[in-house]
């Protein structure tokens, strides 16, 4: 969140330490503003302790008594001990605020001062401490720095002028440069005389002004005296001769101009950004306008409100909920102190290393995880092989599946006697089958926009170039959807057509032609008890049919399994039935078991790069498919917390060995060779930051917060929701919406039993069952589906595709309007965008008719409740 009004300039004023004269400089500079005369000034302190008559906005109070009729002081939290916040509240035996309380409260003060400000106002918040005090706030007393930050106020450093506090102040603007805080100033006190002389402002000054920071160094203050009249008198001199000061005069027309500058830089980026940016998936011959984001902070955005430009008192910005988790990467939403701190701390030890033949601790650690029992690779990979984003990792997994398919292959053709004399493989014959190799993969599949990705995905849709060549064949998959509140898997027609002929598919005929029907989508992802049902020997028996009559039709030859488990999500959000993909994987890898056979086991890739590291509830989709495990998996998005990009491709040792190659000895220039360790064999893939140290370090962080969050008390009480939840037809009264509810206040009964009893393997989702059954349940909605942090609406439109504008037309009001904050835990009362309440829009995007909404791991079940009943309100009536 960030208060930025045009009306009110504000700064909060942080300590280097404490016992460093933030509150006489604060009342040196309210005192400057109010002698303007151009405008209210405030003076706000969210956080006090010690005795009444030392506390600070009674200091300011008295040296404004000359303004007091346009200077207005106030204090939020008042506690009476001289302690730090947090044991100040626990000596006096309050109950603590939460951290959402703490800052809602002081956003509303701000909110109200902007309202009545008369003029061009000021405003000063005055933290306590040094930046590093606890606030007196649940959970667990956070720092200022982490409390105030979702305010983004831009700061004014007060330095530490004793001994040390070289040292203090630049650790103090290094800690708030790490949290993003945008420092507009620093000021300092000189020696008090030539006998205690330290030097610091001279240092500080030269130190911050090299960095752009203004640096304002001020006469250090009268000391304190016993007769307290006598003290008042002198400080209020010290007071007077300040407003004389040149440098406190210059200091306040710099924050007067950087306040402005911020402003008409913010108004002017659309305009600039549509004359140099050339965007990603945007037609730029279309008229559309341009989200101006100023800053991000958990689960929001805070972007340009344009219609409050024209306006002197109305918020500049509004907080704006990113619900498509900045295109799905968002683990635990924006500038999540752990993982920039992780960030920091690789940059200062590696910055970026080169990685053939070499090894630093993130690599080697992240790598050891991924591999180890609490990673995705348990079980079935033993290398990491590291790039720098989605689509790169996948061109690594398709060299490395079809090399081992061309291994497989050679095998074979040895152990059957089909080779030339001598046992060798024809190089020429090599290369020509090389050539023609594709993949078995599924309609609506997305990989990546490199041209290697591009190719194992059929040439449809959008999603192609001048060079796409696709090889392969693609499957047009059974869907898991709910529809009219009925959790349901429906078949593509022309397989129904083939499936439900046969007498052992009768009982699979439970609704109209090619739907079949579930208590849950719980029981769609029981995919151990489902291995037993008619409907996976349909399965498995169509794709072995399928795949046999492929064989004999050139020009390519079938080498690899590529499937993105569970979900293709460029190709519209499509929730594939995880039985079809389990028997996909059954067939390729175990061809004997089913007639007709494939020659030999093809190599299976997963691209889990969206869905990898619990987006759709496991850690792995592979969990849902049974355990079906791959010789290939890729991981991007989620690994880094959404901070920065960083891929890794996981490999098992047969693919691993399949580059493991060692010449035979009278093969040509053999000993050249084995002295190179036949390198043109081994995978002659890069890049310049491969095992980027920051990135690994990020994602070591990122994985090792992940466990207390799922496993946390939101996630665990969806997870018994979902397991409890019955999916029927039922009216749509408001009395019946219990998704408006808290988890806690339900109670539904177990719908019959289900083999799993571990809760990764179980499906579950933070958006509410009840509320996907009464979408899916309007007449505007074709069908519905969520899993984890993901939900996905499709809307009736006939023939839609991506091109379709129906989503984004439908669900556009919630981007253009504002939305209060209903519930008091919810993080968008940090958030207020307007003067009355805390308010935000909703980002979100469109895949042709279908709207997704995505959350981070920790977004609270509040907001996920809110936006539920958004979406609600505009499919049900058509506004808001």
């Amino acid at each position: 969140m960030s208060l930025l009004f045009k009306n009110l300039r504000i700064h909060q004023i942080f300590g280097a330490n404490t016992n460093v004269g933030k509150t006489v400089v604060t009342t040196a500079l309210v005192r400057a503003s109010a002698v303007r005369k151009q405008g209210d000034t405030y003076y706000f302190k969210p956080l006090s302790t010690g005795p009444l008559e030392e506390a600070d906005d009674l200091h300011v109070q008295h040296h404004t008594r000359r303004w007091s009729s346009n200077v207005h002081i106030d204090c939020l939290y008042r506690y009476n001990d001289p302690v730090s916040p947090h044991l100040a509240v626990q000596i006096a035996k309050a109950s603590p605020p939460t951290t959402e309380t703490f800052v809602s409260s002081i956003a509303s003060r701000i909110r109200q001062g902007a309202e009545r400000a008369n003029g061009f106002g000021h405003m000063y918040v005055e933290t306590a401490g040094g930046i590093h005090s606890p606030t007196p706030c649940t959970p667990n007393f956070p720092t200022q720095a982490d409390a105030y930050r979702p305010l983004f106020l831009p700061t004014i450093l007060v330095g530490d002028a004793k001994l040390g506090g070289i040292s203090t102040t630049i650790a103090a603007y290094e800690a708030l440069i790490l949290r993003g805080y945008i420092v507009d100033a620093l000021v300092v006190f000189n020696d008090p005389d030539e006998t205690s002389k330290c030097g610091n402002s001279e240092y500080l000054d030269t130190y911050f002004s090299e960095r752009g920071i203004g640096v304002a160094v001020l006469p250090h203050p009268p000391e304190k005296l016993d007769n307290q009249e006598q003290n008042r008198s002198t400080t209020e001199e010290y007071y007077d001769s300040l407003l004389l000061n040149p440098s406190l005069s210059k200091l306040l027309a710099r924050l007067d101009t950087l306040h402005n500058c911020r402003i008409a830089d913010l108004e002017s980026m659309g305009e600039r950004t549509k004359e140099h940016i050339w965007w990603p998936f945007v037609q730029h011959a279309s008229d559309g306008g341009v989200n101006v984001i100023d800053s991000a902070y958990g689960d929001f955005f805070n972007v340009l409100d344009s219609k409050s430009l024209p306006s002197s008192n109305s918020a500049v910005l509004h907080p704006q909920l990113d619900s498509s988790a900045s295109w799905w990467t968002q683990t635990f939403g924006h500038t999540n102190t752990r993982l920039t701190l992780a960030a920091a701390r690789a940059a200062g030890r590696y910055g970026h290393v080169m990685f053939p033949r070499a090894t630093h601790a993130p690599a080697l650690a992240l790598s050891e995880y991924l591999l180890s029992p609490n990673g995705p690779g348990h079980e079935w990979a033993s290398r990491v092989f590291f790039s720098d984003n989605g689509s790169t990792g996948m061109e690594v997994a398709l060299k490395m599946a079809l090399r081992t398919f061309v291994r497989r292959r050679e095998a074979w053709l040895i152990s059957n006697g089909t080779t030339p004399v001598g046992g060798k493989i024809d190089q020429k014959h090599r290369r020509t089958y090389e050539r023609r190799l594709g993949v078995i993969g599924l309609k609506g599949s997305y990989h990546g926009d490199t041209i290697g990705t591009m190719d194992a995905c059929e040439e449809s849709g959008v999603y192609t170039c001048e060079w796409h060549d696709c090889k392969g064949y693609w499957f047009d998959p059974p869907r898991v959807v709910i529809r009219q509140g009925q959790a349901s898997v429906e078949v593509p027609l022309g397989m129904a057509e083939e499936l439900f002929t046969t007498d052992s598919a009768t009982t699979l005929k439970k609704n109209t032609k090619n739907l079949i029907t579930f208590l849950s989508p719980a029981h769609v992802y029981d995919v151990s008890s489902r291995l037993n049902t008619p409907l996976y020997k349909l399965y498995t028996t169509y794709i072995a049919r399928k795949l046999w009559s492929l064989q004999s039709e050139p020009p390519t030859e079938l080498a690899a399994l590529v499937l993105e488990p569970l979900l293709l999500g460029a190709g519209g959000m499509i929730f594939v039935d995880p039985l079809f993909q389990r028997a996909l994987v059954d067939v390729v890898r175990n061809p004997n078991g089913f007639p007709p056979p494939l020659p030999h086991p093809l190599p299976i890739v997963f691209d889990e790069v969206f869905t990898g590291f619990h987006r759709l509830g496991p850690l792995t989709p592979q969990a849902l498919l049974g355990n079906a495990h791959p010789d290939i998996a890729v991981y991007a998005k989620m690994l880094t917390g959404g901070l920065l990009p960083t891929a890794v491709t996981l490999a098992s040792k047969e693919v691993f060995d399949a580059f493991y190659y060692a010449p035979e000895s009278e093969s040509p220039g053999s000993e050249v060779l084995k002295k190179l360790g036949g390198k043109q064999h081994a995978l002659l893939h890069g890049h310049s930051y491969t095992a980027h140290a920051i990135g690994c370090e990020v994602a070591n962080e990122t994985v090792k917060m992940m466990p207390a969050i799922v496993g946390g008390a939101e996630h665990v009480a969806m997870r018994d929701v979902w397991k409890g939840s019955k999916f029927e037809k039922s009216e749509q009264k408001e009395a019946q919406l219990d998704w408006k509810r808290s988890p806690s206040l339900l109670n539904v009964p177990l719908v019959g039993p289900m083999d799993n009893a571990d809760d990764d393997v179980h499906a579950y989702s933070l958006w509410h069952p009840n509320f996907l059954s009464d979408v899916s349940q309007l007449d505007s909605v074709e069908d519905v589906m969520a899993l984890g942090t993901l939900l996905a609406i499709r809307l009736k439109e006939l023939g839609g595709s991506y091109t379709s504008t129906s989503a984004e037309t439908v669900f556009s009001p919630l981007s253009q309007m504002l939305f209060p904050a209903s519930h008091s835990t919810t993080p968008s009362k940090f958030v207020p965008g307007t003067l009355s309440a805390p308010v935000y829009s909703i980002h979100f995007r469109t895949l042709g008719n279908v709207a997704y909404f995505m959350t981070s791991l920790n977004t609270s079940l509040d907001v996920v409740r809110e936006v539920q009943e958004q979406i609600w309100q505009i499919l049900r009536t058509g506004k808001l």
